[in-house]
């Protein structure tokens, strides 16, 4: 066995400056995306800006679909340290899958034009929503991609430069166009800023991908192997159900609701989204800890899991408490008709709660790996948002997709912390 180096003498000091860094850099990434949303929410009129967010919403739902499998796998990959057991390192695994990635993203971004071109010709007085749409379109492929590089990051236990750092640039797109727009400036210039950010996003996140995985250039343009693409597609259920969890309602939402519902969720939900810059929510790629615990989870006996989930009941409930203690004075920043969205504010915030408590049963999860087990757990999650969501948006509009999403949230949790805690049971 190799015996790993003690740490130094000033490795308590390199933890601390760390964890100081590390911290500045989630209170900036949670500024940018408060600044972000209240940017673009006070340059376009209510309408305008759930027409704005519907696009954004659906870039960012429609590649979690496609790139779904393939992202389980590569987490799968870097958290079970398999590079030295089938022989391919992280960083060519990466490029060969972020290929494919890339090519499905690319493909289904290249039909959407195609089908916008002929509406184009056949609908001519649909033309100015085809041009706001556009740049979402394009986008598809540098969300798909940045996403995907940035759940390997996490995996890798690179959780900033996965998360936050690459999402810099996207909010300061949006910010740097109300900047520098004019007060009179039309939908598309907007819409074209975040396209141009999710370019910049995509190209830092390759940029961080090449630092964290080094890679050579021919290895990483090999074929994939037989065997990855039959394990990675063993996955497909698994992952379309998670990406159905986490964006079915907002795209439910995205396609039948009125543009100011999308407005008021979708400022809400950015909003809430800030418990994610500090408390990682539900996520199939975790950090170091089970990375230590993934050959032999066996050894993780069940004080260590009750350790666990209550020190995240303890955090998440303070943390998600003081947020809803400050929601009327967070929303009034806002103004009408966003400060009125209590009760989806709060809704989102559970969500968010419930994914904090869940998360160690969820590594516990991982590091098990029951297949069937998660299939059932994600796929009844991802219905249950699904079905209420789709059969109450049209009475409830961004109340029914809040109230999906908790649901979901609190039934793939749920199950994860049960399913954890009769694990070391059966094993003892």
């Amino acid at each position: 066995m190799v015996q790993m180096p003690a740490p130094g003498p000033n490795a308590a000091g390199a933890a601390g400056y760390a964890g100081f860094d590390e911290l500045l850099l989630r209170l900036v990434g949670a500024a940018l995306q408060i600044l972000a949303t209240w940017a673009i929410v006070h340059a376009l009129d209510p309408d305008a800006a759930g027409v704005y967010f519907r696009g954004a919403i659906i870039s960012l739902g429609l590649p979690a679909l496609l790139r779904a499998k393939y992202e389980i796998y590569m987490a799968q990959h870097i958290i079970g340290r398999r590079a030295a057991i089938i022989g391919i390192p992280d960083g060519v695994l990466l490029v060969q899958l972020g290929r494919r990635v890339l090519l499905r993203s690319s493909l289904v971004c290249g039909v959407l034009l195609v089908v916008t071109a002929d509406l184009d010709i056949q609908q001519p007085h649909l033309q100015p929503m085809l041009e706001t749409y556009l740049p979402f379109v394009l986008a598809i492929p540098c969300v798909s991609l940045s996403t995907f590089i940035g759940e390997a990051l996490r995996a890798a236990n690179r959780t900033m430069l996965g998360t936050v750092v690459a999402s810099y640039a996207l909010n300061f797109a949006m910010i740097l166009a109300v900047v520098l727009a004019p007060a009179d400036a039309p939908l598309p210039l907007y819409t074209w800023a975040y396209f141009g950010g999710t370019l910049v996003a995509a190209a830092l996140a390759v940029f961080l991908a090449w630092r964290a995985f080094p890679c050579g250039w021919a290895e990483g343009f090999r074929p994939i192997p037989g065997e990855v693409q039959e394990a990675a597609d063993d996955l497909e259920v698994i992952g379309l159900g998670r990406g159905l969890l986490l964006w079915g309602p907002l795209c439910i939402l995205a396609v039948w609701a009125p543009a100011l519902e999308m407005a008021r969720y979708a400022v809400a939900a950015r909003t809430a989204l800030i418990v994610d810059y500090f408390l990682p929510a539900l996520n199939l790629t975790t950090g170091r800890s089970i990375l230590r615990r993934s050959r032999l989870p066996e050894q993780a006996p069940r004080p260590l899991l009750l350790a666990q989930l209550g020190r995240a009941v303890l955090y998440s409930t303070a943390f998600v408490a003081a947020l809803l203690l400050a929601a009327p004075a967070t929303l009034a920043l806002y103004g009408p008709p966003y400060d009125k969205q209590f009760t989806v504010y709060a809704l989102l915030l559970g969500m968010q709660w419930a994914n904090s408590v869940g998360r160690p049963a969820v590594r516990h999860a991982v590091a098990d790996w029951d297949a069937r087990r998660i299939r059932v757990a994600v796929e009844s999650g991802a219905l249950a948002a699904v079905l209420i969501c789709a059969l109450a948006v049209s009475q409830w509009g961004a109340l029914a997709a809040a109230a999906a999403s908790l649901v979901g949230a609190l039934i793939v949790n749920g199950r994860a912390i049960l399913q954890a805690l009769e694990q070391p049971r059966r094993r003892t």
